[in-house]
């Protein structure tokens, strides 16, 4: 197991919306080494719950190999419909209920290394992306690594989806590794849209990021709004999980 040195956690509805109305989700264990990211779909009935369920699971699972993670989405799709069909919903729910909530997924899981490294593996269902950083350079971008890649019909996890579908959409990334001074970040798709567009243009992204790490939420959603305010970040739910080694 890996203990990180300070995880940092920052989140921002979109613009226009209350906190309670952000769909998307985060969780942390730092002992047991495992973080996990999830964008709910707008389109959809319950998906901040979905989105809970899934990130909440996974940082709790016993599996060390996270490409066991598929197994646990059955029983995590009972869950999410157990808890929608005892809430009391007016008649024209019920089309929404049926056709469920959607979420993309992100799961990290770290494990120390002899050489003072620490090797991680990653799992990954559409478009919430983990970045490693060392520096001013990135060194690993998964599953996307371009700002184009992303779009309007990312993979996503499903509630009602069989559990065959979730296998065929998951990416899988074994080979991570980081040392001591390195960033791992957690970053659902506007973010990561516009982290991987400044690095393309030849901008040191990291430097705002960075800067975060030592501020508080008041001074995450200044810089948000900023970048929203002049075109370079779409407004969506927005959710950031820093991990410095």
């Amino acid at each position: 197991m890996v203990t990180p040195v300070s995880p940092r956690s920052f989140w921002l509805p979109r613009r226009g919306y209350a906190p309670g109305e952000y769909e998307d989700a985060f969780a942390a264990d730092t002992v047991a080494g495992r973080f996990a990211v999830a964008d709910g779909a707008t389109e959809g009935c319950f998906t901040g719950l979905w989105a809970r369920l899934l990130v909440d699971d996974f940082v709790t699972g016993a599996a060390p190999d996270v490409s066991a993670w598929p197994a646990a989405v059955p029983a995590l799709q009972e869950r999410w419909a157990a808890d929608v069909e005892a809430r009391p919903l007016p008649w024209y729910a019920e089309s929404s209920v049926s056709q469920g909530a959607h979420a993309a997924f992100l799961g990290l899981a770290m494990a120390a290394s002899a050489d003072d490294f620490c090797q991680w593996q990653a799992v990954a269902v559409g478009d919430s992306c983990l970045l490693h950083s060392r520096g001013s350079a990135l060194l690993r971008a998964f599953p996307l690594d371009r700002a184009e890649q992303f779009g309007n019909l990312p993979d996503l996890v499903g509630s009602r989806a069989p559990s065959d579908d979730v296998v065929a959409r998951q990416r899988l990334w074994t080979d991570g590794r980081g040392r001591p001074g390195d960033r791992l970040w957690l970053m659902t798709d506007a973010l990561a849209q516009w982290c991987l567009a400044q690095i393309e243009a030849g901008d040191n992204a990291w430097e705002d990021l960075e800067r975060l790490l030592t501020a508080d939420g008041e001074a995450f959603r200044e810089w948000t709004e900023r970048l929203r305010d002049a075109g370079g970040l779409r407004n969506d739910d927005v959710t950031l999980l820093a991990i410095p080694l």
